[in-house]
């Protein structure tokens, strides 16, 4: 019996359903997986999203695409991929959405407070983020930027010098590793995007920098809001 799919965001459902027959041993490590054309006659969908959902397994590093050959299992030890999965899943479109709903809600609190209150020390610690992540960004090193990315708005945590905060930035960190983890790298795919990040934590620096209460929280919002809205396209 084919398995039933919802019409709502089928690529990813067949994904979810692929990573589950992966897990289970139905292909096992190395296994070269059925045609884009098997595999919709198998579940009952067109080959696009077959496609879809196969570039999604790919992103997750569970799967490698062999031109002219096929679609290939990566090749994991048991205990390996599971953790792989724990740090990967879910990258669904509402998770990302739930994600950031929370981001917006605590994020544009604490930059009020931590334009309200910054130190000058807490001013040097953001900056020397902001300055790694340019250096990150001109030196196209990805996994430095996303680390000073972090880096940033955790010292901005730190600024409003609420430990409540810091812990729930501390809860953030966390779920951003288990969620965002394979959907981050979509983000700078896209032409410009680094640039534009870059110009955001700046505004937002610069704001704090002059205790500008409103102007800081506003550009809090408008950073988050970009980075969902690309994340969703």
């Amino acid at each position: 019996m084919k398995p039933q799919f919802k019409v709502r965001k089928t690529y990813e459902e067949v994904a979810d359903y692929l990573r589950d027959q992966i897990i289970s041993g139905v292909y096992q490590s190395g296994e070269r997986l059925p045609s884009l054309r098997e595999l919709g006659e198998i579940l009952g969908v067109g080959q696009s999203t077959i496609r879809e959902a196969i570039g999604s397994l790919k992103t997750m590093g569970l799967v490698t695409i062999r031109q002219g050959e096929g679609t290939f299992v990566t090749r994991f030890e048991p205990e390996e991929l599971k953790m792989t999965l724990e740090s990967i899943r879910p990258v669904t479109k509402q998770d990302i959405r739930s994600l950031y709903e929370v981001r917006k809600v605590i994020e544009t609190g604490i930059v009020r407070l931590a334009a309200e209150r910054r130190t000058v020390d807490d001013l040097r610690l953001i900056g020397e983020a902001l300055d790694k992540m340019e250096e990150a960004h001109h030196g196209n090193l990805r996994e430095q930027g996303d680390e000073a990315d972090w880096s940033f708005h955790f010292a901005i945590a730190q600024a409003s010098h609420n430990e409540m905060l810091v812990s729930v930035m501390h809860s953030i960190s966390e779920m951003m590793e288990r969620t965002m983890k394979a959907s981050r790298q979509k983000l700078y795919e896209i032409e410009g995007v680094g640039e534009k990040l870059l110009d955001d934590h700046r505004n937002i620096y610069e704001a704090i920098r002059l205790q500008n209460i409103n102007q800081a929280q506003e550009a809090m919002l408008r950073h988050l809001q970009g980075v969902e809205e690309f994340m969703l396209k």
